[in-house]
């Protein structure tokens, strides 16, 4: 992970926590049972962010490393996670974990592979992980099928810096197989659907690194234009935005 892409999330990290969207429980069941999760895997969260996605396989009981390089987002994480104690908070890359050799026996990562250098990524996944390794690989990736949902992304591109650049919709479902290959990894699309107020709408809009961050000028027109929107399209003081959870699977 390049260090732009480290930095950029360290004022966005309450926000992140407090309004990014988690994942759907049938994909986390669908992960149990597919590896399929044992008593004694040790799992590794790369680039964990703030614990969105480690919390929900922390659930599971199993020993998980939680692996993330900005400081600002790791103690978020230590703080959501500190009911689970077999989780073990360490400051490394996915490049550069950190961890030991062959240690882990699972390796996920939520809403982070399209920051990821794949080559030496990879090369580090096989160096900490034990006997071809499980991999997952998971994103939400917001849909733009409704009247709202296609007017937010509209306006998404209109003020975000280099969205095109830096969120996951750079990289193709070919870019994933082609980090698995020779093997070809289960894949799985689940539905997810949040429903959010305008604090929890400007809150989200703001966690997103492309975005404008609260001290850009242009802010006051961001959250104007984003007003404008909510207002058009809200109902019962809600907004409805959902996404299609994608699930990549594979041993490398």
């Amino acid at each position: 992970m390049q260090q732009d892409s480290v930095r950029r999330f360290s004022f966005r990290a309450e926000n992140y926590d407090k309004f990014r969207p988690n994942y759907p429980e049938a994909l986390i069941d669908f992960l149990q049972a597919s590896i399929p999760i044992q008593a004694d895997h040790v799992i590794a969260d790369i680039a964990a962010g703030t614990g969105i996605f480690t919390e929900q396989v922390a659930a599971w009981g199993n020993q998980v490393y939680v692996v993330e390089p900005n400081p600002y987002m790791r103690q978020i994480a230590i703080r959501r996670l500190a009911g689970f104690e077999r989780c073990i908070f360490q400051d490394g890359t996915a490049e550069s974990t950190g961890l030991p050799d062959h240690s882990v026996d699972v390796i996920v990562s939520a809403q982070a592979f399209h920051w990821f250098d794949p080559v030496k990524a990879k090369a580090e996944f096989r160096r900490v992980g034990r006997n071809a390794p499980q991999v997952a690989i998971v994103w939400n990736l917001r849909n733009t099928d409704s009247p709202f949902e296609v007017e937010y992304e509209r306006f998404i591109r209109t003020y975000a810096v280099d969205y095109l650049n830096v969120s996951q919709r750079k990289m193709s479902t070919e870019d994933v197989l082609s980090f698995f290959a020779p093997v070809i990894p289960a894949y799985r699309v689940f539905g997810h659907v949040d429903f959010l107020t305008y604090e929890q709408l400007r809150g989200r809009t703001l966690s997103y690194s492309f975005m404008p961050d609260e001290s850009s000028p242009i802010l006051p027109e961001v959250l104007a234009s984003l007003t404008v929107l909510f207002d058009a399209h809200q109902e019962s003081g809600e907004v409805r935005l959902s996404y299609k959870t994608r699930l990549f699977v594979g041993t490398i």
